[in-house]
């Protein structure tokens, strides 16, 4: 393996089967794009999705994915990913260790995007590394509804909730926060305004292991609003 092969694996984390077999500069395209072909040994073995027993390919399919720059160029990965034939599962899809299944992107571009859409708006972001709007709140919608899979309201004892409204006063959001968080305290927000968002943020408790019953505290609206300006401070009688 060439010393830049090398230095390209090393950074790409890849193990095996996976190596790096080409790589192309393409001054052609403004930017740039850097362009790694990535392979496996010939009769390499794959771990099913499903179960993770090592199986034969099946057959292959070329799949490309946007990788974070290189330099001052945009980096883009390419592979022939084999699907595999588990005896109790099928003919699955093999998941490469370096992007989700289905996606465009590889894990290492969608974690730096997901930082930088926290510090600034998505079409900013999106603009700022080179991909659409569209394509961009498809990853950060995955990514929140992962973590929103996660959340444990089950302790939750403590609400405030206020309205908010945006493009001159016609579109309302409202804002559900836990009261005994001081870090990052909002867990629902919904549009609209009235009775309808207090239904829907109790089905979202329930969903997420929460119980209405548990609920001893609730702060509404002008308080919710002393609250924000205040940087997180409630006053508290």
């Amino acid at each position: 393996m060439t010393p830049t092969k090398d230095i390209l694996t090393l950074g790409l984390g890849l193990t095996q089967p996976w190596k790096i077999i080409d790589q192309n500069l393409d001054t052609n395209k403004n930017p740039n794009e850097l362009h790694i072909q990535i392979s496996s040994e010939r009769g390499s073995v794959y771990p099913c999705p499903i179960c993770g027993k090592l199986c034969k390919a099946h057959d292959f399919k070329t799949f490309s994915w946007r990788h974070l720059n290189f330099f001052q160029h945009y980096c883009y990965l390419t592979a022939e990913v084999p699907r595999i034939k588990c005896e109790e599962h099928g003919v699955r899809r093999v998941i490469v260790p370096w992007a989700r299944e289905g996606s465009k992107f590889t894990l290492l571009f969608e974690q730096a995007v997901m930082t930088l859409v926290r510090e600034m708006p998505v079409a900013t972001t999106a603009k700022l590394v080179g991909i659409t709007d569209k394509s961009l709140w498809r990853i950060l919608k995955h990514y929140v509804a992962k973590a929103m899979d996660r959340l444990d309201l089950s302790n939750l004892s403590g609400v405030a909730y206020d309205e908010t409204s945006s493009k001159k006063h016609h579109n309302y959001v409202t804002v559900f926060i836990d009261l005994n968080k001081e870090d990052r305290p909002v867990v629902f927000a919904t549009p609209g305004k009235g009775k309808e968002c207090v239904v829907q943020f109790k089905r979202f408790l329930r969903k997420h292991g929460g119980k209405a019953g548990n609920i001893a505290e609730v702060v509404l609206r002008h308080v919710f609003s002393i609250y924000c300006r205040s940087g997180g401070e409630f006053p508290r009688s």
